[in-house]
């Protein structure tokens, strides 16, 4: 499908634009969840039978600490996933902001990479004339 060249530009720019600003806002917003989760949801769920005594030492320090914290995110957003864990009750002992802040994370890594994908796609599709 041909197109001005214009307009493949000003696509590639806007693609550019969400790469570059997911690649500032969610690495540290990830990491500052993750260094400030509240204690009272680490004593109650961050132990057994959640999760195993291994993963308690790996998820204990960094980087394990990310994985946690995308696990309580997911937890949140998609309580289907979680199967083996059993922690639907944690979204009741959260403090609001962490919940807030948790699903704008996940949510918004979630729509970061599908406009990602869509708009690659429509890259794909156009030929620059």
């Amino acid at each position: 499908m041909p197109v001005e060249h214009s307009t493949f530009d000003f696509i590639f720019l806007i693609l550019i634009t969400i790469i570059m600003v997911g690649f500032l806002w969610m690495p540290l917003t990830w990491l500052l969840l993750s260094i400030f989760t509240p204690k009272k949801l680490l004593e109650k769920y961050f132990k057994e039978p959640y999760f195993s005594l291994a993963e308690t030492i790996l998820m204990a320090q960094f980087p394990g600490f990310l994985i946690r914290t995308g696990i309580f995110g997911w937890v949140i957003l998609l309580p289907s996933l979680d199967k083996t864990r059993n922690i639907r009750g944690i979204i009741h002992d959260m403090p609001f902001w962490y919940k807030i802040a948790l699903n704008i994370l996940i949510v918004g890594a979630m729509v970061s990479g599908f406009l990602i994908f869509f708009l690659m796609g429509i890259l794909f599709l156009m030929e620059p004339s």
